[in-house]
Protein backbone atom coordinates (compact mmCIF):
# COMPACT_ATOMS: atom_id res chain seq x y z
CA UNK A 1 0.00 0.00 0.00
CA UNK A 2 1.19 3.32 -1.02
CA UNK A 3 1.40 6.23 0.83
CA UNK A 4 -1.20 8.08 -1.38
CA UNK A 5 -5.14 7.11 -0.24
CA UNK A 6 -8.20 8.40 -1.56
CA UNK A 7 -10.64 7.75 0.74
CA UNK A 8 -13.33 6.68 -1.23
CA UNK A 9 -14.13 3.39 -0.42
CA UNK A 10 -17.20 2.14 1.71
CA UNK A 11 -16.76 3.76 5.32
CA UNK A 12 -16.75 1.75 8.73
CA UNK A 13 -16.59 2.55 12.30
CA UNK A 14 -15.38 -0.07 14.83
CA UNK A 15 -17.82 -0.62 17.72
CA UNK A 16 -15.46 1.42 20.37
CA UNK A 17 -15.63 4.52 18.20
CA UNK A 18 -19.94 3.65 17.83
CA UNK A 19 -20.02 3.12 21.77
CA UNK A 20 -17.73 6.53 22.64
CA UNK A 21 -17.92 8.52 20.01
CA UNK A 22 -20.83 10.53 19.63
CA UNK A 23 -22.68 11.19 15.47
CA UNK A 24 -21.78 14.52 15.26
CA UNK A 25 -17.42 14.37 15.96
CA UNK A 26 -17.78 11.09 13.46
CA UNK A 27 -19.39 12.86 10.87
CA UNK A 28 -16.96 15.60 11.61
CA UNK A 29 -13.91 13.71 11.28
CA UNK A 30 -15.15 11.87 7.48
CA UNK A 31 -16.33 15.73 6.66
CA UNK A 32 -12.58 16.93 7.47
CA UNK A 33 -10.97 14.09 5.28
CA UNK A 34 -13.62 15.39 2.50
CA UNK A 35 -12.41 18.43 2.39
CA UNK A 36 -8.93 18.02 2.24
CA UNK A 37 -9.48 16.01 -0.68
CA UNK A 38 -11.32 18.52 -2.04
CA UNK A 39 -8.46 21.10 -1.30
CA UNK A 40 -6.32 18.91 -3.21
CA UNK A 41 -4.63 17.34 -0.20
CA UNK A 42 -2.12 14.23 -0.69
CA UNK A 43 -3.39 12.15 2.14
CA UNK A 44 -1.49 9.66 3.96
CA UNK A 45 -3.59 6.43 4.35
CA UNK A 46 -3.38 7.00 8.00
CA UNK A 47 -4.97 10.29 9.19
CA UNK A 48 -4.78 11.10 12.62
CA UNK A 49 -7.08 13.09 15.27
CA UNK A 50 -6.53 13.99 18.62
CA UNK A 51 -9.81 15.21 20.75
CA UNK A 52 -9.37 17.92 23.42
CA UNK A 53 -12.18 20.33 24.83
CA UNK A 54 -11.45 24.11 24.91
CA UNK A 55 -12.98 26.72 26.66
CA UNK A 56 -14.40 29.45 24.10
CA UNK A 57 -16.14 32.07 26.92
CA UNK A 58 -17.02 29.88 29.61
CA UNK A 59 -18.02 27.01 27.07
CA UNK A 60 -16.44 23.55 26.56
CA UNK A 61 -16.08 23.75 22.44
CA UNK A 62 -14.74 20.13 21.00
CA UNK A 63 -11.39 20.84 19.41
CA UNK A 64 -10.12 18.59 16.80
CA UNK A 65 -5.99 18.36 15.87
CA UNK A 66 -5.67 16.53 12.46
CA UNK A 67 -2.37 15.32 11.37
CA UNK A 68 -0.71 12.87 9.12
CA UNK A 69 2.94 11.98 8.83
CA UNK A 70 3.59 11.62 4.88
CA UNK A 71 3.47 14.10 3.39
CA UNK A 72 3.55 16.15 7.52
CA UNK A 73 0.24 17.89 7.76
CA UNK A 74 -0.91 19.53 11.06
CA UNK A 75 -4.57 21.55 11.13
CA UNK A 76 -6.81 22.32 13.65
CA UNK A 77 -10.72 22.93 13.69
CA UNK A 78 -13.71 22.67 15.89
CA UNK A 79 -16.72 20.62 16.01
CA UNK A 80 -20.47 22.45 16.40
CA UNK A 81 -23.35 20.26 17.76
CA UNK A 82 -21.21 18.19 19.79
CA UNK A 83 -23.82 17.47 23.43
CA UNK A 84 -20.47 16.51 25.25
CA UNK A 85 -16.85 17.54 24.09
CA UNK A 86 -14.32 15.27 24.90
CA UNK A 87 -10.70 15.28 25.76
CA UNK A 88 -7.49 12.51 25.50
CA UNK A 89 -8.77 10.64 22.75
CA UNK A 90 -6.69 9.36 19.43
CA UNK A 91 -8.64 8.73 16.91
CA UNK A 92 -7.36 6.82 13.60
CA UNK A 93 -9.03 6.51 10.05
CA UNK A 94 -7.14 3.86 7.55
CA UNK A 95 -7.62 3.79 4.06
CA UNK A 96 -7.04 0.28 3.16
CA UNK A 97 -7.51 0.67 -0.54
CA UNK A 98 -10.80 -1.38 -0.16
CA UNK A 99 -12.98 0.66 2.72
CA UNK A 100 -11.93 3.08 4.80
CA UNK A 101 -12.24 2.27 8.91
CA UNK A 102 -12.19 4.52 11.96
CA UNK A 103 -11.28 3.00 15.48
CA UNK A 104 -9.39 3.84 18.22
CA UNK A 105 -5.48 2.74 17.96
CA UNK A 106 -5.81 0.16 20.55
CA UNK A 107 -8.43 -1.56 18.82
CA UNK A 108 -5.73 -2.11 15.30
Amino acid sequence: MGNKATFSGDRYATRGIADRIEPAIQMALWRAIEVRKARGDELDYLQVFELSVEMVDGEPLQKVLNRQEQPEHRESFYVDGVQEPIGGVTIWVIDSETYCTMLFPDEY
